[in-house]
């Protein structure tokens, strides 16, 4: 058996083969990180392709190990880099890394590992016992303590418990992000607009929205609603143009479905980022929110892909490969076919357009919840010239005279500095 291996210098955009050593053979898959001799150097790389035992007119070397014990990038993973890479024109090995957190990326040598702590628990509570014994066993009725908790109570009744086969030792994994947080929003009556919005998304086949609603007409509200249905049997991807905005969501979808949510963004630690992926990979979650590189998050069953501001220029990478994660989530919906919703105050001109042009499905919503919507005068600065009021125009004058009469303020906002 011999496997293709892409190695991790970023300048070759070439698969290399390797001979499968007979130990490895029930183990490898296409989608894990191996390591590999190059010339004098040992280098790691992403196995792509196996094939049986092809005829070569030269020796083939051995892949030396595997590092992971399943694929760190499924199959549908490994095809989004593949158009990432063509998107872009940057190697396959850079888009693959450029999906990964840092722990799971080649010659990163970040050693990771998941965060074991020691658990107690019940196994038999018939016996005679003193206060602090009892005090750790009534806390063990109601649930599992961690050893580090009962401490506090008494490492010696601990240890006499544990020796007395009463309670057991054992190690459990704990994630490093707490996200756990019981459900206390319920949901909020829905406006005709809101309603309406939600009638209209066909949630089973893939189609773009964009949903243009006015600051305050409850777009959060639409996307909370859509998702519930969506996660019965599916998962949501929710984008935030900023890492500043994802805290401000997370709590707001918290309240709504409590420990379902993983979070992906720039700011967390490499061991945060690495057990909010693991928890997406091993399904544990059906929601994922988070900035930019949260489009590719190892989600295997999405039902609907959210982008909220979508007009920020946040969604766009400056440096190498210089992906739009909107192309990104278009192409992970077309593949999953089910809608992504694109939300906004004020859409971009590409998107709006798309709108009109029937490529996009246009949503409004025109209307605050509360139904203050403020007036607004737009006044053409070319007549006020011509009466010399070439700053201010009269009508902004008298308004401003009105108000500092009454003794109220006033903010005047300029479009530049």
């Amino acid at each position: 058996m011999v496997a293709n291996v892409l190695v991790e210098i970023k300048k070759i955009d070439k698969e290399f083969t390797y001979l499968v050593p007979k130990n490895m053979e029930q183990m490898v898959s296409i989608g894990i990180r191996c390591k590999v001799p190059f010339g004098n150097k040992l280098l790691e790389g992403f196995i792509v392709s196996i094939k049986d035992r092809i005829d070569t007119s030269f020796e083939l070397k051995e892949i030396i190990e595997l590092v992971d014990v399943k694929p760190v990038l499924n199959e549908e993973l490994m095809d989004l880099g593949n158009y990432l890479s063509k998107k872009t024109l940057c190697t396959k090995i850079n888009a693959y890394e450029t999906m990964l957190p840092s722990a799971l990326k080649a010659k990163q040598n970040i050693n990771i590992k998941e965060k074991k702590v020691l658990f107690l628990k019940l196994i038999n509570d018939n016996g005679t016992f003193n206060e602090k014994e009892s005090k750790i066993i009534n806390l063990l009725k109601e649930k599992d303590i961690s050893y580090k908790e009962g401490c506090l109570i008494s490492k010696y009744a601990i240890d006499k418990l544990v020796k007395n086969n009463i309670i057991n030792k054992y190690y459990k994994e704990i994630y490093r992000l707490n996200n756990d947080e019981d459900i206390v929003d319920l949901e909020k009556t829905l406006t005709f607009e809101q309603q309406k919005v939600i009638n209209e998304i066909d949630l089973n086949i893939f189609k773009p929205y964009l949903l243009h609603g006015v600051t305050g007409s409850g777009k959060t509200e639409v996307y909370m609603q859509l998702i519930k249905k969506v996660i019965e049997t599916k998962q949501a991807l929710v984008l935030v143009p900023e890492i500043s905005l994802t805290p401000q969501l997370v709590n707001t979808f918290k309240k709504r479905f409590g420990n379902k949510i993983a979070i992906l963004h720039s700011h967390l630690s490499n061991g945060e980022k690495y057990d909010e992926w693991r928890k997406i990979e091993k399904g544990e979650v059906s929601i994922v929110i988070g900035a930019r590189s949260a489009v590719f998050a190892p989600l295997n069953n999405i039902g609907i892909i959210i982008i909220d501001e979508e007009h920020s220029d946040n969604y766009k990478q400056d440096n190498n490969p210089r992906y739009n994660a909107i192309d990104m989530a278009l192409y992970r919906a077309k593949r999953y076919n089910c809608p992504i919703i694109l939300g906004s105050a004020t859409p971009s001109i590409e998107s709006y357009t798309r709108a009109k042009s029937n490529i996009y499905k246009l949503l409004e919503m025109k209307n605050r919840v509360n139904k203050n919507m403020p007036n607004v005068t737009i006044v053409d600065m070319r007549e006020e010239i011509k009466n010399k009021n070439t700053i201010f125009s009269k009508m902004l004058k008298d308004k401003i005279k009105e108000k500092l009469s009454r003794n109220e303020q006033i903010i005047i906002l300029l479009n530049r500095r």
